[in-house]
């Protein structure tokens, strides 16, 4: 098998020639084209792991100010004739002619209302929603089709996916009905794009915020069209077999992503691995964190060894 033969052999539930594996973390926001294709690629080369899971360390270009609820409605998202959004491809574009073809690139993309509150603020974005929910509602549709056209772009340059990063779901901030409104059309409308065309995936990963303490409502996201699914299982109590029966997907994840692959020693990262997939099975897993690796001091011999433990393991 191949990196994308493995990977595939997940999403549809069938045995693998080893246990794949996958981490990543952000990159700075300053780094040229160059530095961005480097740093991936060294992640990859390193490591050995089995995806490249390729970062959205730039920033959306939306623009408008809101200072009442009327300026939802002329809020603005560039297109893909942008020079944000070609920086972005020349990224892929420059991956893949090192990469080559046998490994999968999952663009990640974050949600229309986490767009929203980069561009705006976290504040304004709920005091609104709150306040003029009708306001926002159409400010997000406007971001949504953006991004809509940026999936599509990022898929016909050469990603074979979206890495979807699905937010503001945690408990205690909307309820099911004002996410269902707010929150979840906009999200499908983006993940609905690479299921329009043949060969390509999606990878959900279900994101709480730390003002929540990360914990989600899982079970909210069951219909979401997702190939494999990450969540944080450390935060909500919500283990990789219960989701594998609730998904019925592909699985990522199961590691602490603040714990022992970021801190150490290799033995804790071997022993958590294997603790994994005991319980797990080889099947329909891929190994990974909970969430981008996050901390100082991320050490690549350290993903290396999570990545060595999953390809070496035998029960």
């Amino acid at each position: 098998m191949n990196n994308v033969e493995r990977i595939q052999a997940v999403i549809k539930g069938e045995p693998v020639d080893y246990v794949p594996a996958g981490f990543w973390f952000h990159y700075s926001s300053d780094y040229t084209v160059e530095e961005m294709i480097d740093a991936h690629m060294k992640l990859y080369n390193e490591t050995g792991m089995d995806i490249i899971k390729i970062m959205q360390d730039y920033s959306y270009p939306i623009s408008g100010k809101i200072t009442c609820a009327q300026d939802w409605y002329n809020i603005k998202i560039k297109g893909v004739d942008s020079e944000e959004f070609e920086k972005m491809a020349a990224v892929i574009k420059g991956i893949r002619a090192r990469a080559g073809e046998d490994v999968l690139l999952i663009q990640t993309m974050f949600g229309p209302f986490k767009a929203a509150s980069i561009a705006f603020g976290e504040d304004v974005l709920m005091k609104y929603s709150k306040e003029a929910p009708e306001a926002v509602i159409a400010g997000i549709k406007i971001i949504a089709d953006g991004l809509e056209q940026w999936a599509k772009g990022y898929l016909e340059i050469g990603a074979d996916g979206i890495y979807y990063s699905a937010q503001y779901g945690e408990l205690g901030r909307f309820t099911k009905k004002e996410w269902e409104e707010l929150v979840k059309p906009f999200d499908l409308q983006v993940l609905n794009v690479s299921k329009q065309i043949d060969g390509k995936y999606n990878i959900l990963h279900i994101c709480g915020e730390p003002e929540y303490d990360f914990e989600t409502h899982i079970d909210r996201f069951g219909d979401y069209p997702a190939d494999l699914v990450n969540w944080s299982v450390k935060d909500n109590g919500y283990s990789l077999e219960r989701g594998r029966d609730f998904f019925h997907a592909g699985i990522l994840g199961g590691m602490d992503n603040k714990g022992n692959v970021l801190k150490g020693p290799k033995e804790k990262i071997e022993e958590e691995v294997k603790l994994i997939l005991d319980r797990f099975g080889t099947t329909g897993i891929m190994i990974g964190a909970d969430c981008t690796i996050q901390g100082e001091n991320i050490r690549l011999d350290y993903i290396k060894a999570a990545v060595d433990a999953a390809h070496n393991y035998h029960k």
